[in-house]
């Protein structure tokens, strides 16, 4: 399994005495979808000894557009990101996503994280330059919505608080799960999922 690091504790849980390998790619590339792309197929073409290649991304931003299957079939969930792989249960998640900034523990503690921002934007501005920019990029939510998936600590919660106080937002909480993932790695024969034969590319349509 080739996946993105925001979901790594609860994809080594659910892997946990399990003989799938995986491969974690940093979060932050999220910002660079090129840069995504090209990494994602990178650890792709490495894979040359691998039965079958599942992909823990969803479309995310077109990065995963013209991804090619090499040497073995490759599996992907038909989802635009990974919120929809956790929320996959969640009916409103349009409406959600108009309202609510979300998090999960990965991507509080992850190098693209909420705190990861505001650290960086505080050391280049100062804090209250930098609370006023944080401010003003998310005035157009409410809700600062934790995603519990199973893997999180008091010390997640405590950090999400703290970052919902500097924002002007809300905590919200909702459950979460990674049964889409569970469900790709038996097989991920249904409708939910895109099954790429060697030499197959991803197109966007197929989302």
């Amino acid at each position: 399994m080739i996946g993105c690091n925001v979901l790594r504790k609860e994809a080594e849980a659910l892997l946990d005495c399990s003989d799938i390998e995986c491969r974690w790619i940093q979060e932050s590339l999220h910002n660079t979808p090129d840069l995504l792309h090209t990494e994602i197929q990178k650890a792709i073409d490495q894979e040359s000894d691998a039965d079958i290649i599942f992909l823990s991304y969803g479309l995310c931003g077109q990065a995963l557009a013209g991804i090619e299957a090499r040497a073995c079939p490759l599996v992907i969930p038909r989802i635009d990101d990974c919120i929809a792989m956790i929320l996959a249960d969640r009916t409103d998640l349009g409406d959600l996503r108009r309202s609510s900034y979300f998090v999960s523990q990965g991507w509080l503690w992850g190098e693209d994280g909420i705190g990861y921002e505001h650290d960086r934007i505080k050391e280049k501005y100062g804090e209250k330059r930098a609370l006023r920019i944080a401010r003003a990029m998310f005035k157009n939510y409410s809700y600062l919505l934790f995603i519990k998936t199973g893997v999180e600590t008091q010390a997640d919660r405590d950090k999400c608080q703290a970052m919902a106080e500097k924002l002007g937002l809300q905590v919200d909480e909702t459950t979460g799960n990674i049964q889409m993932l569970a469900d790709m790695l038996k097989g991920g024969e249904d409708q939910r999922f895109i099954v790429l034969k060697p030499g197959e590319k991803i197109t966007e349509d197929m989302f």
